[in-house]
């Protein structure tokens, strides 16, 4: 099973915190630099957007108008603020755009090694800042991920587009065996296709416009419904209406029963039959008899399906 989680373990509020920003050409006040991330962002659907948006709204910063926006899947994207276009993404993005961080480097170094993820702003004249993202992960995680290994799941794997060393510490604490880190959407497609030829089927979960590609080359898309994208949401095969990953041992517990329940009823079924057919041929069993035998067997499996209304632990 593959666990889309390098940002979906993570808390949607609260957990966006600009660490330092950086003065390029010009002045760039802490509050500036969050000003024109936050509009960038307010155009994108990447789950880091939610986390810089929200902790604009908590400083009170408002949204400035941004023209000619442009997204781009797993690397962050662009806009035009007051005549000057800006890029808010990851250094993959900067690296496109021909845009060197070589100056923060140190910077950048020990950031990644306090586990955290960071977003590059940039300018035409380069590098202006960078905010600093720490993930923390959801209280119920750790124990969902080893209610599905108890379950028989094997090979949870972590994959991100965060840096090695946040993903390492996210997958410690979860307790996920595998990650891999540093993917784009692509690279997450083509992941999700090496595993399931390891492991012979794969599930992916996911909340984002980046998970959405590997969910479809995934044999079973789960999305994050109340965290997720609409992206996401509308790929999934199952979509969960909260953020509770305990949601996911459930759903694999109801549907296992589900599957037991119908390979019940069809033994019910073809039991009854068995009987039926043999007996009325030969003549041991008259058509008023053979009817009520017929209808019991149909309440049987009526009966037996309602017991999916019971909630069981999972």
């Amino acid at each position: 099973m593959i666990g889309g989680w390098g940002e979906g373990l993570t808390g949607g509020e609260g957990w966006a915190c600009p660490e330092r920003s950086r003065r390029s050409e010009g002045e760039f006040s802490e509050n500036a630099l969050l000003s024109l991330a936050a509009s960038i962002e307010h155009r994108s659907e990447h789950i880091l957007s939610d986390a810089i948006l929200n902790k604009a709204k908590e400083r009170g910063i408002s949204i400035q108008e941004v023209e000619g926006f442009e997204a781009f899947p797993g690397m962050g994207a662009k806009g035009v603020i007051g005549g000057r276009s800006y890029c808010v993404g990851s250094n993959a993005l900067c690296r496109e755009m021909g845009i060197t961080t070589h100056e923060a480097e140190e910077m950048i170094k020990r950031l990644e090694n306090e586990g955290k993820t960071l977003v590059f702003l940039t300018g035409t004249d380069g590098l202006i800042g960078i905010i600093a993202v720490r993930d923390e992960i959801r209280p119920e995680a750790a124990g969902s991920l080893k209610r599905l290994k108890e379950m028989g799941v094997s090979g949870l794997v972590m994959l991100t587009g965060d840096n090695e060393k946040v993903a390492e510490t996210m997958a410690e604490k979860a307790g996920i065996d595998e990650y891999i880190a540093r993917l784009l959407p692509e690279e997450k497609v083509k992941a999700v296709g090496d595993l399931k030829r390891r492991y012979g089927m794969a599930a992916m979960v996911g909340d984002g416009v980046n998970d959405a590609p590997a969910m479809v080359a995934s044999d079973l898309g789960i999305a994050m419904g109340a965290a997720g994208t609409d992206v996401a949401i509308e790929t999934g095969d199952i979509v969960l209406m909260s953020d509770d990953l305990s949601k996911i041992p459930y759903v694999l517990h109801l549907s296992r029963r589900a599957v037991n329940n119908v390979r019940q009823n069809i033994a019910i079924s073809l039991a009854i039959i068995a009987f039926l057919v043999p007996v009325a041929l030969i003549g041991w069993i008259g058509l008023v008899p053979g009817i009520l035998i017929n209808e019991v067997g149909g309440l049987l499996v009526i009966i037996n399906g309602l017991r999916l209304l019971k909630r069981t632990k999972d």
